[in-house]
């Protein structure tokens, strides 16, 4: 590995989410998808209404749900024991009802990585309808959300990876 890919692996995108809910001329879903997942841990799953339509398809690397009770008690399930969780914006593109986010989940769990915080880089598309998600995929690496940061796992996901790049 060069010295440049090694500095650009430890350098994390800057967090716009600020600046970005400041901008005025956006529209009003992307206020709220910001306002939302800024503190992500803190969040009322019982005000998920606010921000995604009644036919919701939910889809990530975990899981897909379909409808808005069904995303009310995935993100209440995966949100328990979880210390903080912060989602950190760093742009976003809109194209007529379609939107990708560009973002980084900041993960505490007492489970993972020591209960040390987790970032996690991600995208997200979606699609709206009556002013509302009706369509959210998440792609980001389950790997480096869960797997590299249990103990066992962790180890070996390392050697494999160790054993992947020329010496």
């Amino acid at each position: 590995m060069s010295k440049q890919d090694s500095n650009s692996e430890n350098q994390q995108p800057k967090d716009r989410t600020e600046e970005l809910e400041a901008q005025e001329d956006q529209p009003e879903i992307i206020k709220r998808l910001l306002n939302y997942y800024d503190e992500f841990s803190d969040v009322n799953i019982d005000k998920l209404g606010d921000l995604y339509h009644d036919e919701v398809t939910f889809i990530d690397p975990i899981h897909q749900v379909h409808g808005l009770e069904d995303l009310q008690h995935y993100f209440k399930h995966t949100m328990e024991n979880v210390e903080e969780c912060h989602f950190a914006f760093t742009d976003y593109a809109q194209n007529d009802d379609h939107l990708f986010v560009n973002w980084q989940m900041r993960l505490m769990h007492p489970k993972l990585a020591n209960g040390q915080e987790i970032v996690v880089p991600g995208v997200s598309h979606m699609e709206f309808k009556d002013d509302k998600i009706i369509m959210q995929r998440d792609y980001y690496d389950m790997g480096a959300m869960i797997y590299e940061h249990v103990t066992l796992l962790g180890y070996i996901i390392g050697k494999v990876k160790a054993r992947m790049v020329p010496a």
